[in-house]
């Protein structure tokens, strides 16, 4: 009879985890303690047990039928940390790239997996070996049966392997009384307490005296009275934990062939993988160790997984299409358009209609803009979907306002790893579900990477179920990391504001959009007339690397500075080094770059992005920036310039609409009030509550003298070094931006600290606590992964450090701005009211207000921006008007 492993997967790489530094990681900064301990384990009981075949069982997020007995089971029980959390997914990689098969079901746990998996192995003649740091499965050992246990007792090798009697000698009591052992005892780690002053000898003795639970409480008066109290008033609670604790036996397994548990391994994935983690020697182990089972390397993945089919039914009538959206209680979607999503024509929308079935309504465009259907979607509170914002700018174009937002899963993924930067449906359906990555996805926003496969309305049917499939452990998962409410206050509001915004848009002057263009149009021109002749070549072209490269170093002879795969490098830090060997050529030379980047982005761009209403209706990020920062592109109106001239000129094309005046208010320095309020520098906190000009008061401290005898220059230095602290500046990044010697800078970058110590005491606090953590978490309980923190590389971890410095800080800027963006968007919304907000950048908010208005809006503004957090320091607003952008801001 062969030998099968059953495999606890959570348990194994829990212990891994804890069982080595958190400090292994790979060159790029990816932490591999967990999967390197969770690998060297299965290469080690493969090699030791030679088994037939093997299983791997693992738990999900979602809650169990136990949670839904006992609300405080394993209640305790702390967020994983995020550096395990992000290794989980690798495991899983592991096994898949091995071929072996693995299963979880959402709802159940691994040891009720397991326990049914014995049942159909031992059913079929096997003998089974259960793999597993918890003792919930001693219970399953029975020697009838050949079922042991291999309980893995510390480290990644040192395993204890226990029959019927093995479980005797390390309890006292046989496999079939553990739970009731167990019941007495309890289980902290579950969040089980037991009957105190029941510890494991009296369990044992008490269990094989009486025989179990009930023959203890039939006979609790032969107890002494202080354990007949304790059992007598804790009957229940033991009652309780053996309902709990016995292991059940009809968990859905399905999916798993027990006739064929052999691996399938991948071997060019396997080598892929390996490399990655930069697991050389343990991937040679690991091969010979699946080889000995007798699995050919050489044989392809074995999908056991099942693709998402939808069955869509179109939609013909008005009727229809009410009933099919008021017919559910949540409202999972997804849409297809022409083009852009968002910002071309909406194709349709499909609806789940019954999940379990598959079943999926599609109602086309025409009948979302008739009236019924719309109020139909309007009266939903609970709707789930997937980058659901430009569903929403859509639909507000037809005149349907889609208020019910409960889930974004795209968003709500980013929250719960920033790092990850995938967050398209096929990458979440593949790690939050049991569902397969389906065939035809390769990381494409829609699951059908060209469209050819599937019509419109089944690729948005399929979108619609996997949305309703990562729900519940996208949920979870918020939940376990402690940012639903983040979420549900912030984040998911801020969609609804942002596809306004982009709906809305932003009125342009074109007359003056294309004046300037003409200007750096002629400009570019002239500055290539002048560079060809001063280099003499009528033909140079210089967007052209290779030839400015030869003319530069080969012609003139320059100095090479810096070296690429191509020869010398002619990059603006190069150029600008360089500008003092050849005046004449590369000072036109850097002014040209500038003027046709503004040229092409801002002149040009910007023109082409004006919508037929005379508008830009940019789009902003939620998912970008790991800070929590709202980025911004088609077109990116964050990086219009403000210091040059020319940038400052191109906010005078951004204009009121008739009849109404901008309003600009922006945060004043609110990264500096936020390390005020994080370190709590008393300093700092004096500065900001009395008034003081901060960067007068800080120069003063910083250079020794009276506030009054404080030069431009110093006060520029203290600036510099106080801005650049909410980047996680240090000398040498202090240096660059004077334009100094490092040891100038340093002393001054030190003369700082010692002014303000509890800023110095706040970032290495910061960075050990993320160091321990691995992340950052700001007030709000925004988090953000920094595995750069553990790696081995110095300068890594150096860039590690300044990434944590300044994420609480950023972070916190960026969740007081969303708090600051919701509520001003609640209050414009208040019927009667014809304010709108149309554009925010970086801290700024851009709101159109006619004349009756004005004195309310504006109040109303800095009074809602001053209150979106409670600091110890005052939230000021500097608030503006003008009818363009431009004169807004002076």
């Amino acid at each position: 009879m062969g030998t099968h492993l059953l495999v606890d997967g959570n348990s194994l790489t829990y212990r891994a985890f804890f069982a080595l530094p958190t400090d292994m990681a790979t060159a790029s900064g990816q932490v591999t303690n967990a999967v390197f301990g969770f690998t060297s384990m299965l290469a080690y009981v493969l090699d030791e047990q030679k088994p037939e075949g093997i299983l791997v069982a693992f738990d999900r997020p979602e809650p169990t039928f136990r949670h839904d007995a006992e609300p405080t089971y394993k209640a305790q029980r702390d967020a994983a940390p995020d550096i395990l959390r992000q290794q989980m997914g690798l495991v899983r990689e592991v096994l898949v790239a091995l071929g072996i098969q693995t299963i979880d079901v959402a709802g159940w746990e691994a040891d009720d997996l397991i326990a049914t998996a014995v049942d159909e192995l031992t059913a079929r003649g096997k003998d089974v070996i259960i793999v597993t740091g918890d003792r919930d499965s001693y219970q399953l050992v029975d020697d009838e049966t050949n079922v042991k246990v291999m309980y893995n007792k510390r480290g990644v090798s040192d395993y204890a392997l226990y029959d019927e009697d093995g479980i005797e000698g390390k309890t006292g009591v046989r496999p079939e009384m553990y739970v009731q052992y167990a019941a007495l005892r309890g289980d902290n780690s579950d969040n089980l307490p037991g009957v105190p002053g029941v510890g494991e000898k009296t369990a044992a003795k008490l269990i094989n005296k009486y025989g179990g639970l009930d023959g203890i409480f039939a006979n609790v008066d032969e107890q002494t009275p202080k354990l007949r109290q304790n059992l007598v008033e804790n009957e229940a609670r033991a009652r309780k934990n053996l309902d709990l604790m016995v292991l059940r036996h009809d968990a859905p397994v399905g999916s798993v062939d027990f006739d064929d548990l052999v691996p399938k391994p991948n071997g060019a994935e396997m080598k892929r993988l390996f490399d990655f983690l930069e697991f050389r020697a343990l991937s040679g182990r690991i091969t010979a160790a699946i080889n000995g089972m007798g699995a050919a390397v050489d044989l392809g993945p074995q999908d056991e997984q099942q693709e998402l089919v939808a069955e869509v039914t179109v939609i013909e009538t008005v009727g229809d299409a009410v009933a099919a959206i008021e017919g559910v209680a949540a409202l999972d979607v997804a849409a297809t358009w022409t083009g852009d999503p968002g910002r071309t024509d909406l194709v349709g929308l499909a609806v789940v209609t019954d999940a379990e079935s598959a079943d999926v309504a599609w109602i086309p465009a025409g009948l979302l803009a008739e009236k019924a259907v719309q109020d139909a979607i309007a009266a939903h509170s609970d709707v789930r979907g997937h980058n659901i914002k430009p569903l929403m700018r859509s639909l507000l174009g037809v005149g349907c306002s889609l208020d019910g937002i409960a889930l974004d899963t795209a968003i709500a993924a980013y929250l719960i790893d920033p790092a990850e930067a995938r967050y398209d449906l096929p990458d979440l359906i593949e790690k939050y579900t049991q569902w397969a990555r389906p065939s035809d996805a390769a990381g494409s926003g829609q699951l059908d990477l060209d469209g050819t496969s599937l019509t419109d309305a089944d690729l948005a049917g399929r979108d619609a179920l996997a949305v309703h499939h990562l729900v519940g452990p996208i949920r979870s998962s918020l939940e376990a990391q402690g940012m639903t409410t983040l979420y549900e206050t912030i984040e998911n509001p801020l969609v609804m504001v942002l596809a306004k915004m982009e709906h809305i848009g932003i009125a342009v002057d074109i007359d003056e959009l294309q004046g300037l263009n003409d200007k750096l149009t002629a400009e570019v021109e002239s500055l290539v007339a002048e560079l060809r002749e001063v280099a003499d070549m009528p033909d140079l072209n210089l967007n052209s690397p290779k030839q400015l490269r030869e003319l530069l170093y080969d012609t003139r002879g320059l100095t090479p500075i810096k070296k690429t795969k191509t020869g010398p490098s002619t990059d603006a830090a190069t150029l600008e080094k360089l500008e003092h060997e050849w005046p004449e050529f590369l000072a036109p030379l850097r002014r040209h770059r500038e003027v046709e980047k503004l040229r092409g982005t801002y002149g040009k761009g910007l023109l082409q992005e004006v919508a037929a209403d005379g508008r830009i209706h940019a789009t902003f990020n939620q998912t970008v920036a790991r800070t929590g920062r709202l980025s911004s592109d088609k077109p990116n109106l964050h990086n219009i310039p403000v210091r040059s001239d020319e940038g400052r000129l191109f906010r005078r094309a951004f204009v009121a609409s008739p009849g109404t005046e901008l309003l600009v208010a922006d945060y004043n320095q609110i990264e500096l009030r936020c390390i005020a309020h994080l370190a709590q520098d008393s300093g700092l906190l004096e500065a900001f509550n009395t008034g003081q000009d901060i960067h007068n008061a800080t120069a003063s401290r910083v250079f020794s003298v009276e506030p009054g005898e404080v030069t431009v220059d110093q006060r520029s230095k203290a600036k510099m070094v106080s801005y650049g602290l909410a980047y996680g500046m240090e000398a040498y990044g202090l240096a660059q931006r004077l334009n100094i010697p490092v040891d100038e800078a340093a002393p001054i970058l030190d003369a700082y600290f010692v002014a303000f110590p509890n800023v110095k005491q706040y970032m290495d606090d910061t960075v050990a606590a993320a160091r321990e953590r691995g992340y950052t978490e700001t007030l709000f309980g925004r988090r953000r992964p920094i595995p750069e923190l553990m790696n081995s590389n110095f300068r890594v971890r150096q860039a590690g450090e300044r990434q944590a410095m300044n994420a609480g800080i950023q972070g916190l800027a960026a969740d007081i701005f969303k708090v600051a963006l919701v509520r001003i968007d609640e209050a414009l919304s208040r019927p009667g009211v014809e304010s709108e907000l149309i554009l925010q950048v970086h801290d700024e908010v851009l709101v159109e207000v006619p004349p009756a208005e004005k004195q309310e809006i504006g109040d109303l503004v800095i009074e809602l921006m001053h209150g979106a957090a409670d600091l110890d320091v005052p939230l000021e607003v500097n608030v503006s008007w003008g009818s363009t952008w431009a004169s807004a801001k002076g």
